[in-house]
This record gives structure tokens, sequence and C-alpha cells, in this order.
């Protein structure tokens, strides 16, 4: 769709098809989550050939991914940590 692959459990959800949405962990990829000893969880992104044109595409459009990821970091941690991650990108900005 519009030169994009989605996923076939994702679409039908979307779509009304099925109540099975998939799993946050693949919602949130490339962003793969770490739990670390103390109990916190640290996002790395994972790079992968396969994701290299969307790479390009955000790049093209000046959205890094943490924007192109919205919905799935607000689905696993929530709306105001999501704000925290754009005031961080602006505090960096604002303070390079």
């Amino acid at each position: 769709e519009n030169g994009v692959t989605l996923c076939a459990i994702e679409r039908a959800w979307r779509d009304g098809r099925t109540e099975f949405r998939k799993p946050v962990s693949c919602h949130l990829y490339p962003i793969r989550l770490v739990r670390f000893s103390n109990g916190t969880v640290g996002l790395n992104y994972h790079r992968w050939d396969v994701c290299a044109p969307a790479r390009a595409c955000g790049r093209k459009l000046g959205v890094p991914v943490y924007k192109a990821l919205r919905e799935p970091i607000v689905r696993r941690f929530g709306e105001e940590f999501y704000t925290a991650l754009e005031a961080a990108e602006s505090y960096l900005k604002n303070n390079n």
C-alpha cells in the first residue's frame, strides 16, 4: 500500500478481521527492549539491511525512528514517556 509492506497480522487487526493484535515487541521493531539487572528497560535500535529503505525515507523526510514508531512506543510505555522523548529531542537540538 503506497509502496509500504504491512504486517499481515496488523493489517487484519486494523481492518477488523481479527481481535488479535501483533505483540508489542513486533510492533516496536526495529527497536528492541533490553531488561537490565536493576529492573530498568533500555531501548536499542536494531540495524538490519531490510530496513534500509525505511531509514532512507526517514532521513529524506526528517522523521527520526522514535517518531515513526510513535504508536507502538505509546502502546508499550504510555503518552507521558513519548512526550519525554520529544522533550529530550528538543533539549538536545537546542543545547548541542
